[in-house]
Formats: structure tokens, sequence, C-alpha cells
């Protein structure tokens, strides 16, 4: 990581959902007005469609994706919220 800093993965089931986060140690965000516009990006070799196309995903599975700052140090959590046990996402109709 360009900080020197950490990443870690945690996940936990329950209310019928597993979450998943990644959690880093990095700059943080500056600003979150952004994050999901489709072709922002803050990254001179970057298209903006990374975290678009992650949360279009995790809608099309009933999921949901967040990016926010953490609240206990430095750096962003992402969490991805999946249900278990549905067919959400599978063609159901």
């Amino acid at each position: 990581m360009e900080t020197g800093g950490r990443a870690e993965i945690t996940w936990r089931a329950a209310n019928r959902a597993v979450t998943i986060d990644v959690l880093d140690e990095g700059p943080g965000l500056t600003t979150t007005s952004n994050l999901f516009v489709p072709f922002f990006t803050t990254k001179s070799d970057g298209s903006g469609i990374g975290l678009v196309l992650s949360r279009q995903i995790a809608e099309g599975h009933g999921g949901v994706l967040t990016l926010e700052n953490r609240g206990d140090r430095q750096g962003c959590v992402a969490r991805l919220v999946l249900p278990l046990g549905s067919s959400a996402g599978a063609g159901a109709a």
C-alpha cells in the first residue's frame, strides 16, 4: 500500500445476510459525493467504473455496497452485504 498500512477482511452472518468488510489504513476519503458516479476518478490512470460496476453487481444479487471512512482510525471500510438463502439476482420472477 502507498501508506504502508494494512488491509483486513472480516465477515459475519446474521439476519439472513452475510456482511463482508474490507478495512484499510490508507488516507481515507476526502469526499464521498462522487464515489459511485460513473467515469469519475481521482487517479491519473483510473477509468471511474470500478465502484459503480461493483455496486451494480451487488444490487443485482439483492445486496448493498458502501464505502466510508473508518470510525476507529485512519482509513476506509468497504462493506458488502448480501442476502443468504435468497434467489435474488438468480432470475426469479
